[in-house]
């Protein structure tokens, strides 16, 4: 009765590079009766391969991972190479931008860092059964920025250059300045650097690695 009990356990696979933190959320998932760690890595490589070869019931991945990788990018190859099953991507900064990468892909949820982990531990419940979870630690925004601000706002934040961006997005550079024109405005920054420092400070922005 034990073993075929062992055997019922849902598989959970996890993908993150902070030690102490995989340590800690491994450790409390062995604790439970229904789940248990079937593999863990700490990059997105060593990740992948585990999960395509265990067929986990739920993954579980850091949003940033060593590089320049991410948890987004690494569901996205999970998905492409036949994977279906729930990913729940963990991020200190559930900035919207993260929560707009994550929105492309099936049967993903981004849950925050900062929750208890067992408050974690249901969602992974939640999302193995079919629902998302009730609780994500996603704040809602404290500045409302619309979809193109935003966007421009994020690539501003990777270092590109107002006419750059205006090429990428195929607008006017008249558009792309008064889109940062209106960041300034609402950020109440006197500069991009100011904008961006904020915006990070608001949870609008993953800081850059």
């Amino acid at each position: 009765m034990g073993t075929n009990d062992a055997n019922q356990k849902r598989k959970i696979v996890l993908i993150d590079d902070q030690v102490s933190y995989a340590e800690a959320l491994g450790l409390a998932l062995s604790m439970t009766p229904d789940l248990q760690v079937a593999g863990q890595a700490s990059d997105r490589q060593s990740g992948q391969d585990i999960v395509l070869a265990v067929q986990p019931d739920l993954v579980v991945t850091d949003y940033r991972l060593p590089g320049a990788d991410t948890g987004i990018a690494c569901a996205t190859y999970l998905r492409e190479n036949g994977f279906v099953a729930p990913i729940v991507v963990l991020t200190g900064y559930p900035a919207p931008q993260v929560l707009r990468e994550a929105s492309g892909l099936t049967n993903i949820t981004v849950m925050s860092k900062d929750l208890p982990i067992l408050e974690l531990i249901d969602g992974f419940r939640e999302m193995i059964d079919g629902h998302q979870p009730k609780a994500t630690g996603a704040p809602g925004p404290k500045v409302e920025l619309s979809s193109g601000e935003l966007e421009v706002l994020e690539l501003l934040n990777q270092g590109v250059a107002p006419a750059d961006i205006a090429e990428q997005l195929f607008l006017s550079l008249h558009t792309i300045r008064a889109r940062i024109k209106s960041l300034l405005r609402k950020l109440d920054a006197n500069s991009q650097l100011e904008a961006l420092a904020t915006a990070t400070r608001l949870g609008l922005l993953v800081p850059p690695t």
